[in-house]
């Protein structure tokens, strides 16, 4: 395996068009469906003894090769244990059942119980710290960009390995997962979480219902750009809509960073250090596509401007409730009970809502306003739902076995994926896609355990005529060398306390701007930020983001 010195915070880049984003900095692109979210938290599991740490044993496994009839063979896992893993996303009614099923494949196979633990969105983001300081019996955690991944990985609350643990309590990975994701996880040698094993390639639109298009004198069609979406929602926000919205996201949607990747491409996006680099259509393919010295600090960048000033005048024409900023509703749930006019969507997602909204007799249709032919979309990365083990967890193997079963045994991962076959989805085998089945509703396809997907999972199959866009969009794939820093992170070791002070800053400010509560002050608010944050020390920061960037680059050639 390549060891990094420098480890990725976030690889997901900001592509021309519209991020799709359910919460803030997750929800799974490409899958598109989506239920209603449950208030508190719940549990599935079963009732255990808890045991101690396990030893591997040497059961004649061969090097580097798990037992296809037994991964684990090779482990001792005679003491029966318990892990707590800690999950957040969209469950859907049969989300218990399924679970049900789910731990008890999990626990014929490896001797242990899975207690997943539900935390609803609002409460994972205000308790997360809480979480990984031993209050709470965590095993397994999700861990992001948006959590604070880098600075929980400086302050040690992720116990770290390395390969050599992964081969031994994780044989099916140390196999199958992508040698390249293992970079965005990796910090001076050490591993911090395990990645995903998917990386994504699309671009996104909206979507809305044909009965509001027709009451407001719209055609999908003529929606083609960001200006002509602005002229529909500023009219759905004059009309009489009853208790609708034109735009209804809950309080902590990035719509910043859905709305700045328009001809642009980003770093760190969502963090203090979010770095914006407008690039030159013509100029991509050659060796002029990529200058580390035009990467700008965002909140200093045209765009960022020129977004602020528009979400005021949002705000102000009542695009975004009076009260967003207590707003704790997913904006998929809003939209699907007829409470904002707009979502951000892929094609993918918008057929899966068809199906789902079609049964409430309404018709999703979808906007591709927001890619143009000079638009460009560029592969992912593997960061953004990583899997950490939290240093007061006492089950670190165990819980990396059961992880292991999750990711790659096929029975249980297309269970914990996507429900039961043929009630929840319809498997095409042959093609590898998947279609919705008649309960799909009830148990979303990747709703809410995102780390464990994969590459080879079965994709959705989406209506004629959203296919189209999704081939226009894959044409439009540009090398990552175009943008080549899908393996770099800044290493802000020596401002530490510097960067503390930005992102609470960045915190302070960050949604209101998202959905121009300043209104008329929103200017003045915006150089008050940019004043504070060059009192607390971002322009050394960022210089030296820029020197860094610089030499990661120049070592890749």
């Amino acid at each position: 395996m390549r060891k990094k010195s420098l480890w990725k915070q976030t690889a997901a880049m900001l592509l021309a068009g519209t991020m799709v984003l359910s919460a803030a900095g997750c929800g799974p692109q490409g899958q598109g469906e989506s239920s209603s979210q449950p208030t508190e938290n719940q549990e599935s599991s079963g009732v255990s003894d808890s045991g101690n740490a396990e030893d591997p044993g040497n059961d004649g496994q061969q090097e580097g090769q798990a037992d296809p009839d037994n991964p684990w063979a090779a482990l001792d896992l005679s003491e029966h244990e318990t892990v707590n893993c800690y999950v957040i996303g969209s469950l859907g009614t049969d989300w218990e059942s399924v679970t049900q099923k789910a731990v008890a494949l999990i626990e014929e196979k490896t001797n242990t119980t899975v207690n997943f633990v539900h935390v609803p969105w609002s409460d994972f983001q205000t308790k997360y710290n809480l979480f990984l300081t031993g209050d709470e019996d965590v095993d397994m955690i999700y861990a992001a960009s948006w959590t604070g991944f880098a600075d929980y990985v400086r302050s040690e609350a992720f116990t770290p390995f390395d390969m050599e643990f992964v081969k031994t309590w994780m044989p099916l990975t140390y196999q199958n997962q992508p040698e390249e994701s293992w970079e965005v996880a990796t910090f001076d040698g050490k591993i911090y979480g395990i990645p995903p094993a998917s990386s994504w390639l699309g671009g996104n639109g909206f979507v809305t219902t044909q009965d509001l298009l027709d009451k407001y004198g719209f055609k999908a069609e003529d929606i083609k750009n960001m200006d002509d979406l602005e002229e529909y929602l500023l009219a759905v926000a004059a009309g009489d809509n009853d208790g609708l919205f034109a735009f209804n996201p809950q309080n902590t949607y990035p719509l910043d960073s859905d709305l700045l990747g328009y001809h642009t491409f980003g770093i760190d996006a969502g963090n203090i250090t979010w770095m914006l680099y407008n690039y030159d259509y013509d100029k991509l393919g050659t060796d002029e596509a990529f200058d580390p010295d035009k990467l700008e600090w965002f909140a200093e960048t045209d765009n960022y401007r020129e977004f602020v000033l528009k979400m005021a005048k949002w705000n102000k024409a009542g695009v975004f409730p009076a009260n967003i900023m207590a707003n704790g509703t997913m904006l998929n749930d809003n939209f699907q009970e007829g409470k904002s006019a707009v979502m951000g969507s892929d094609p993918y997602g918008a057929s899966s809502l068809r199906a789902t909204m079609k049964e409430r007799g309404k018709e999703v249709v979808y906007l591709d306003c927001s890619f143009d032919d000079k638009s460009v979309s560029m592969r992912g990365g593997y960061y953004g739902y990583t899997t950490c083990f939290p240093v007061y967890s006492e089950k670190m193997e165990r819980s990396a076995v059961v992880l292991d079963c999750m990711k790659y045994d096929e029975e249980v991962h297309l269970l914990l994926m996507g429900g039961i076959e043929g009630e929840h989805y319809i498997l095409d085998r042959e093609t590898n896609t998947r279609d919705l089945g008649p309960r799909a509703e009830a148990y979303p396809w990747g709703g809410w355990l995102y780390w464990i997907q994969n590459n080879d999972d079965p994709s959705a199959k989406i209506d004629e005529d959203l296919q189209k866009y999704q081939d226009k969009y894959l044409a439009a794939e540009v090398s990552m060398d175009n943008f080549p820093v899908s393996g770099f992170s800044y290493n802000g070791t020596q401002y530490e306390a510097e960067i503390a002070v930005l992102n609470a800053l960045f915190n302070e400010y960050r949604f209101s701007f998202c959905f121009g509560v300043f209104q008329d002050n929103t200017e003045a608010k915006l150089e008050e930020f940019i004043r504070r944050c060059k009192e607390a020390g971002i322009d050394d920061i960022i210089a030296d983001y820029k020197r860094q960037v610089k030499e990661y680059t120049e070592n890749l050639n």
